[in-house]
Formats: structure tokens, sequence, C-alpha cells
């Protein structure tokens, strides 16, 4: 009879599953000899050597006392621990004697069958390579859901392998309205949990999220672990290929229908932005790999940050216009994360402008990709409020010296250049900005620049309590705060990015919205692609245009609010 915490026995006798067990008696500690007769005492031994579907060699030197008994010809079991689980062998005996200087071995007939209670709370069924079970996080407090994929299943909770914007979203501890798994033959069920860690994998190219479940009734626990024990079972078809294979379990097959559709959204899907876009999606992986290594305490990755920034200006180097657009192409990150790329984009574009030395240069853009991930590491609600009491003003602004902190291992960051640009980002010339409320000439040019380029994208983004303003609006701030922020950046930055940056979306006299993506030499849209027209707003466009034709549209008339009509750029 199986311990009240196990599952019930179960018998091993595919080729592939057994071989893997037995193979794991072979560490150091992991097989001990019990005689079937007698107290049930188990002896150490050591399993030497595993000749498949021949043989097992086990050491006996240690364990001399039993000899007599191994000689008489008594039968024996191996039993062994294996991840939680525990093992047993049918009944053995010894068939050769092997005498090796004060070595004694053992070789008795390789075992046909294994029994295995696996401790219910402890074990853990990984998914193997093809295996797709999809998941989906719905985040308490949030109208956001996360796609995943699951790793492993147990009783306890699962493992759930996320994208980095997903990951970088989550914080551990939080609880979860529901985690729904739905299995490839679309059988799905739904189960109350509450993130444990978020980590990213060794290459940083996604993160995994430890769930554990809470709360789960009798019916739903028998639920679970079926699906634990089918993973396990369909697992265990890959793992050799000898043998006859076991029959596939039914939750892995996919319906005919549901694979078709898969397949169709894979040939569909594009990237908005082009091959340009699919480049620097790798920085956005970064910053939000990045971001979850913050959460978890960990300090700003130097290779990594260095590699990232690298990535960012040969891509400037290649095509300044194509990265500009690009930029505002990632719709699908978070505003941190889109807010962080394009003004490091801008920052670095404005900069070459002015024939900034190459380290130099490289280091302003490493900061201002870093300059507001501290915001990252503060409470949600922080972030979501409309109206902040002093106390909530204060630790909103900690977010500086937070990021700043955990620079210490960039030793190759111009320190100055991290001063300016990352710790008097906020700061205004009047004195009313933050962390130090520095005022006047105690701003070098370097920080007056970054205030500018930072404004003047949060700007155009939405806010608690406030929609996101046009270009024009931006504009017309700045340059009427000359009080806090420096006239001659300001023109600078009019004059390098006009009235309808590229990547913006620009309202023309006909009525026409099109997405800008080049610029001529006086900063006017050269190529736009047109998506739709505001008297006509049922029928959507897909025309590129350039040079002459653009003419067809009439005059700009302004750059406007995206999110007002619901178009992301394509």
């Amino acid at each position: 009879m199986s311990p009240p915490d196990s599952a019930p026995p179960q018998d091993v006798t595919h080729p592939g599953e057994l071989y893997g067990f037995l193979e794991a008696l072979t560490l150091p500690g992991g097989a001990s000899l019990c005689f079937e007769s007698g107290d049930g005492t188990p002896w150490p031994v050591v399993v030497m050597d595993i000749v498949q579907e021949d043989s097992l060699c086990l050491d006996v030197s240690a364990v001399r006392e039993i000899v007599p008994r191994l000689r008489r010809g008594e039968t024996f079991q191996l039993l062994g621990q294996v991840e939680g689980a525990m093992l047993t062998t049918q009944a053995l005996a010894v068939n050769e004697w092997r005498e090796q200087g004060e070595r004694l071995q053992v070789v008795c007939d390789y075992p046909q069958a294994v029994s295995v209670i696996h401790r219910r709370q402890s074990f853990r069924a990984a998914l193997r390579a093809g295996m797709e079970v999809a998941v989906l996080l719905r985040v308490a407090g949030e109208d956001t859901s996360y796609e995943g994929r699951l790793c492993n299943l147990s009783l306890g909770g699962c493992l759930v392998a996320l994208p980095l914007a997903a990951a970088a979203a989550i914080k551990p501890e939080k609880a979860i309205d529901s985690i729904r798994l739905t299995f490839p033959n679309q059988r799905h069920f739904e189960l109350p949990a509450s993130v444990r860690h978020v980590r990213t994998d060794e290459a940083w190219t996604q993160a995994q999220a430890g769930c554990e479940f809470s709360g789960l009734s009798s019916a739903m626990e028998r639920l679970v672990w079926y699906c634990v024990k089918e993973i396990e079972r369909e697992s265990a078809r890959t793992v050799m290929h000898t043998g006859r294979p076991l029959e596939p379990s039914t939750l892995f097959q996919s319906p005919d229908a549901a694979r078709r559709d898969v397949s169709r959204r894979r040939q569909t899907r594009s990237q908005p932005g082009g091959a340009m876009a699919s480049r620097l999606q790798k920085v956005a992986d970064y910053l939000n790999a990045q971001l979850v290594q913050l959460k978890s305490g960990e300090p700003v990755a130097s290779t990594q940050l260095s590699r990232s920034t690298d990535t960012l200006l040969t891509l400037w180097q290649q095509d300044r216009e194509a990265l500009l657009y690009a930029s505002a192409c990632l719709t699908q990150e978070s505003h941190l994360v889109q807010h962080s790329l394009m003004v490091a984009v801008r920052l670095l574009d404005l900069a070459q402008s002015r024939r900034m030395a190459p380290e130099r240069l490289k280091a302003v853009v490493a900061c201002a990709l870093l300059h507001d991930l501290g915001k990252g590491m503060l409470p949600d609600a922080l972030l979501r409020d409309e109206t902040l009491r002093l106390e909530e003003q204060t630790q909103l602004h900690s977010h500086v010296g937070m990021i700043l902190e955990r620079l210490e291992e960039c030793r190759w960051l111009d320190k100055e250049v991290v001063t300016q640009v990352i710790g008097m980002a906020n700061e205004r010339l009047d004195g009313s900005g933050y962390p130090a409320g520095k005022r006047g000439d105690a701003l070098p040019e370097l920080a007056r620049m970054m205030a500018v380029v930072d404004v003047a994208d949060v700007m155009t983004r939405p806010r608690p309590g406030r929609a996101a303003w046009t270009q024009r609006e931006v504009y017309r701030h700045l340059l009427t705060q000359d009080e806090g922020f420096d006239n001659t950046w300001v023109q600078r930055y009019i004059r390098r990015f006009g009235m309808a940056p590229i990547g913006s979306l620009a309202l023309y006299a006909n009525g026409a919205l099109a997405w800008v993506q080049r610029h001529d030499a006086h900063g006017t849209p050269s190529q736009v692609h047109v998506v739709l027209n505001t008297r006509n707003p049922k029928r959507r466009l897909d025309q590129p245009l350039n040079g002459n034709d653009l003419d067809q549209l009439g005059g700009l008339k302004e750059a406007v609010n995206s999110a007002r009509y619901r178009l992301t750029p394509v």
C-alpha cells in the first residue's frame, strides 16, 4: 500500500523509461540492496555498470557481511530514489562474481520492470520538446493577460516559460486570478495560484515564472495529478527509441483543425517595421530581461548592456530613419520599455548630430536605455495613481537612486555620463526637478539635452489621469517652459525630428492618416504609409506613398495621437 502522500505504485516496463530510472541508480548513494527474506534492512551498494536488457553490475565491497547470503542464492531487490520517486526492482539473484584486488562485484540479470511510487507533492513532470501546453496568466487587479508555455507540472504548482515582456511586467508574490492550462487536444482548466519567482534563462532569451497552487479541491487535485501522469507518460515515449513505443496520451493529440489554425497564424504573422524592428526587438528583450533581474535583486549586467548598446549603434549607422521608425513599432512592449528605447534612439540621433566622441556616445546611449528602469522596482500602485502624497512622490523619485546603485558592475561606463544622463534626467533649470533640485549652471549640456529628449517622449504617452499629448502640444509646452528646459536644445530637437517625427501618425488635408517613415532634408515627411481616411473611418487602407505622390494627400496638418484612432504602426 502506498504512503498517503504518494501516488499508487506504477510498474514501468517500457525500455526507454526503465533504463532512465535504472541509470539514476548509478549516482553515488543512489542504490540500496534489500533481501526479500529477513528484516528488510537496506544495504548500500554501488551500481557500476548497466548493459541494457542484459545485466547489472553491483559493487558490494563496503557490505561484505551480506556476501554469504548472496552466495547462498538469496534473492534481493534494488531500491532507490529518483527526483522524488521511490523505485523498487523485481527480485534479482547473483549470476557471476568478480574480484578486482580489494573490490568485490556481482553481476545479476537486467530487471524487466521496476515499481515506482511518486511523492505527490514533490514530483514534477517535465515537458519535453514538442509537448506544447499553452498557459494564460490572469493577474489580480490587471486587465492584461500573459501568455506562456508550461515547462513542468506538479500538485504544488508549475513552471511557466514566458516572453521577456510578460515576465518584466509580473512581480513575485503576485496573486493570480487564474492560471489556465490548455492541452493540445483543447482540454483546459483553470487553477488559483500565486507567482513565487520570476527568472531569466542563461541566454536572456526567455523567462520562467514559478507558480504555486493554493486551495485546490479534491477533484481538482485528482485532475492535476492525472495531467502530471499523462505528461510523464508522453515524455517517456521520447526518452529512447528502442522497444515497443507507448501509445500517445490523448491530452497531446492535437485536432487537425487546431493544428491548421496555428500554422495559418504563424504564416500570416509579420513584424511591423520589418527587419529593422526585428533586430531592435533584441534590445527590447535585453531591457525586459534586465527588468526581471533588477526585480530579483541583481545588478545591471555589464556585458549584456554593452552588447545591446553596440547593437543600437550599429543599427543607427546602417539606416537611421529605419531605426527611428522601428522604435515606434514595438507597441507590444510595456510603456517603460517603449520609452527607454525611444529615448535611447533619439538621444543617439541628436548626439550624433553634435559629433560626440564614440566612447562617450556609447555611454550616453547605454545610460539612456537604463535611465527609467528603476521604476520597474517600485510598487505598481505607485505608478498607477493619478495623484501622489508627498511621501509617495519621494518614493517615486527614489527610482533614480535605485538604478544608480545597481550600476556598480558596469565599470566601462563613464561616471560623468551616468551622473548627467541618469542622475540629472529629471532635473530642471529652475530647480523644480528631482532628485537633488539642481538648477541653472549646475546642469551641464548633456543633462539639458537628456531632459528635453526624455520629456518630449514621455508626454506623447498616456499616463494616469492624462491622455497622450499630440506632438504640437508637446513642442508648445517645451517652448513655453524655458525656465525649466534649455530653449537651445528644444529648438535643436524640433529641427532634428520635425513637426511630424518619423514613427508618428500624420494627418493630411484630405483626411488621410499615414505613418511617417522617412524625411527629406528639411524634416518634412518624404515617405509615408497611408492606413485610414478620417472621412471614411470604416475603410482601412494600406498604401505606401513617397516623393511627388504625397501631393495627392494635400498639405500636412499635424501629427496626431494614434491611440485616438486605435492604430499601430505597420
